[in-house]
């Protein structure tokens, strides 16, 4: 199913994560591939769970966020 702010936030702390360790690699003079491509796994390791764990809590702290609803499938025949 696609939700959309589970999706943002999710993109946000990736880049987040990931920007701030490419940051720290650099100002350590660790400038390889391998810090490029070790930011990117701090980033999604750390990221996702932490985007998805935010959706949450917004979902959950918020009072005006709608509550679930179940589908109704529709009709899709005579």
């Amino acid at each position: 199913m696609f939700r959309p702010l589970r999706l943002l936030m999710i993109a946000i702390w990736v880049a987040c994560v990931t920007g701030t360790a490419v940051v720290v690699f650099l100002s350590l003079e660790w400038v390889t591939w391998i810090a490029f491509a070790a930011a990117g796994v701090l980033g999604l390791v750390i990221g996702v769970p932490a985007g998805i764990w935010s959706a949450r809590a917004i979902k959950r702290d918020d009072p005006n966020w709608p509550p679930k609803r179940r589908r109704v499938p529709r009709k899709t025949g005579p």
